[in-house]
């Protein structure tokens, strides 16, 4: 049928457009050192998947859900009314709906699968009778990806089920791949919390926000006091175990809208939005009494160390102030706590 044809073409065109906008994405895993799913897409047999058969006729799914079970786990819907209920909360590879549903139109069911946030990825294979050329046509426009016509050729079926969850998968990977991308682009691997990279492209949007509502923004650069003896005496693992704790510590002393990042080294930055200098200096001297008031277990717990830190405060003073200046006022003051003795909180006026 050129109209069916047609329709398939357009359905694998639309794939190819997807999956080429998602490599592209990606294209940059492999230099930051994260596997591109090439190779295991290739190896990927498109099988041991999990399908919901949607089918309301007793003698199509006893026929076809046994031959699907032979490479996949199957679930049969029965019921269409429940269907989307199903496919959403089951974690699905595949959808297989039959288009000839009684007293319920197959078609409003994928689109409806395809609307919703949790299947919109997943594949539909559709299964029609060989005179229904509109209602399949409909389908594979509305986002079906491939189907099958009545009298199912059980071969053919377990192929074209394999072949759209192997897709399912590569996509799925390269999704994946996308977002380990983004996170390593912006995240501190160590500790977790945000780069310093992240840190200065969205310091000056946090400054124009604060200074265009006229709300104060505090900064506070901290520095772990000794850390080199730290290393020296105990090892870099044991180092590692001490950034990975005050990551930890750091967290619990600051609310959602403040952001953290490891600035580099043992040092560190938390911008806090709406926070005056008193409030901040509260906020400081919190997080310093944490960190002096239990020590820190490393090499697996085999030691517990003693560790302070030293902080540096400012804020944003007045409208137009370039960031930077409020950064140097912080590290200035962290300058100060240092010379002073380490272990205490110092704020820089202007």
């Amino acid at each position: 049928s050129d109209v069916v044809l047609i329709a398939r073409v357009r359905s694998l065109t639309r794939l190819k457009m997807m999956t080429d906008e998602l490599r592209m994405r990606a294209i940059t895993s492999l230099e930051i050192g994260v596997q591109a799913p090439e190779r295991s897409a290739v190896a990927d047999t498109g099988k041991g998947g999990r399908i919901l058969l949607v089918d309301d006729r007793p003698s199509s799914y006893e026929r076809l859900a046994p031959v699907l079970s032979t490479e996949h786990t199957v679930d049969v819907e029965a019921n269409p009314a429940e269907a989307l209920f199903h496919a959403a909360e089951g974690n699905y590879d595949l959808l297989i709906v039959s288009l000839g549903l009684d007293n319920f139109d197959g078609l409003r069911l994928c689109s409806q699968a395809r609307s919703l946030e949790r299947t919109r990825s997943v594949p539909i294979l559709a299964i029609a009778d060989a005179d229904n050329n509109a209602r399949l046509l409909r389908g594979l426009e509305i986002g079906v990806n491939d189907y099958l016509l009545r009298p199912v050729d059980k071969n053919e079926l377990l192929a074209r089920a394999r072949t759209q969850i192997r897709k399912r998968r590569y996509t799925d990977h390269l999704r994946d791949n996308m977002q380990n991308s983004i996170e390593a682009a912006i995240t501190d691997a160590l500790t977790g919390l945000h780069n310093r990279r992240y840190m200065e492209s969205h310091l000056g949007a946090l400054a124009e926000q604060a200074a265009s509502r006229g709300k104060p923004l505090a900064l506070m650069m901290l520095d772990i006091d000794f850390f080199k003896s730290i290393n020296d005496n105990y090892g870099h693992d044991a180092g590692d175990d001490v950034l990975r704790e005050f990551a930890v510590r750091i967290r619990k002393s600051i609310r959602g809208i403040d952001l953290a990042c490891r600035y580099g080294g043992e040092e560190f930055v938390i911008v806090m939005p709406e926070t005056d200098l008193h409030v901040a200096g509260m906020v400081a001297e919190r997080l310093r009494r944490s960190i002096a008031g239990e020590p820190f277990a490393v090499n697996k717990g085999a030691n517990r160390i003693e560790v302070t830190i030293s902080i540096g405060l400012s804020t944003l003073e007045n409208k137009g102030e370039p960031v930077a200046d409020v950064l140097k006022r912080a590290d200035t003051a962290l300058y100060r706590a240092k010379h002073d003795g380490r272990n205490r909180v110092v704020s820089a006026a202007a």
